[in-house]
């Protein structure tokens, strides 16, 4: 048992290292003690209840749902953001955007090679970039993962998105010369074998950082104008026939993550969903009412890693969750698992 003197001793250094902010080597110095004693002592001091450390939540903040989701889907990292306005597309991608660059500041790091899908959440990430950003890490690439929509001068262009991302970074911008679809199976057969293409796509598959959006096969939640150029309400009519809830890169997939097959599919220059998901670390930014289908079937299929979504959202998945178990860890698949891009060979 301590005596009186020893406990009084404690609390005095643990007030000077808690409450005056001075360091352990400090403490030592003005009490002439070792800077292992000082240690020792603040172990102590939390052991033994001297020290409480309380964390109290913010408003705006969700660390429970954040620690939910992370546990049930095996997420390196979930953000949750509170949303003004769960129904309103615009609106989510705005907020979720916000984080999302973020995140991106924080967790960049030298020489990361960062691949960059297409969106209005990913637009609203680069939009909320600080130019230059405060970013300290060199030789960083952002490369495009699909080809362009629309206008090329439009600022969802998946171009323009990451020639603004590499200036907001300080980074080399490696663009994908060609269409996001193609006009035909002879024209996607041309733009895969251009070297230049297959530079820009094997860069990708190399990248160890992505940021990508998750699209909804309702036509309602789509909100780009550029998307109905490629794509008619025929065809997506057809996709939901055969089970898409969701799209990420422009590649639809089912309710338990598996690529549906389709005619869109078979013209897209871009990574495959398999080629997304062997990059080490895979952000998903998406949030909305629209969304809440497609998001939990790229979780449950390890097609995502981090997720960046709203509150109503996650309350939502960590309830669908219930009793599902925790999933199994994310596998690695390789291109001869068929996960490398390019035209399919009856094309």
């Amino acid at each position: 048992m301590r005596t009186l003197n020893q406990n009084r001793l404690l609390v005095k250094v643990a007030r000077l290292y808690f409450e005056q902010d001075l360091t352990q080597a400090q403490i030592a110095d003005r009490l002439r003690l070792t800077r292992q004693k000082v240690q020792r002592m603040l172990v102590q001091a939390r052991e033994t209840g001297v020290v409480q450390i309380r964390i109290s939540p913010m408003m705006g903040l969700h660390p429970h749902l954040e620690k939910i989701l992370e546990h049930r889907f095996d997420l390196v990292e979930a953000i949750v953001v509170e949303t003004t306005d769960y129904t309103d597309q615009g609106t989510v991608a705005r907020e979720l955007g916000v984080a999302g660059a973020e995140y991106l500041l924080r967790a960049v790091r030298p020489r990361d090679r960062i691949v960059f899908s297409w969106g209005n959440s990913l637009l609203a990430l680069v939009n909320a970039l600080l130019y230059p950003a405060r970013v300290h890490a060199e030789e960083l690439q952002v490369i495009q993962a699909l080809g362009g929509l629309g206008d090329p001068n439009h600022e969802i262009h998946a171009t323009q998105l990451v020639r603004n991302a590499a200036r907001a970074l300080g980074a080399q911008a490696i663009l994908l010369p060609a269409p996001a679809v193609a006009g035909s199976a002879v024209a996607c057969r041309a733009f895969y074998s251009d070297p230049y293409v297959c530079r820009v796509l094997e860069t990708a598959r190399t990248a160890n950082l992505a940021f990508v959006g998750i699209g909804s096969s309702d036509a309602e939640s789509i909100l780009v104008p550029e998307f109905w150029n490629i794509m008619t309400p025929s065809m997506l009519a057809t996709l939901k026939g055969r089970g898409a809830v969701g799209s990420i890169n422009l590649r639809y997939f089912d309710r338990h993550g598996r690529a549906v097959a389709s005619e869109l599919d078979r013209l897209i220059v871009g990574l495959t969903l398999d080629e997304l998901k062997q990059i080490h670390r895979v952000v998903g930014i998406a949030g909305g009412s629209t969304k809440l289908r497609a998001i939990e079937a790229a979780l449950r299929a390890k097609l995502i890693n981090v997720l960046i979504t709203d509150h109503i959202s996650a309350g939502r998945l960590a309830e669908e969750g219930k009793g599902a178990g925790t999933v199994r860890p994310r596998m690695m698949q390789t291109a001869k698992d068929g996960g490398r891009g390019g035209p399919p060979a009856d094309m």
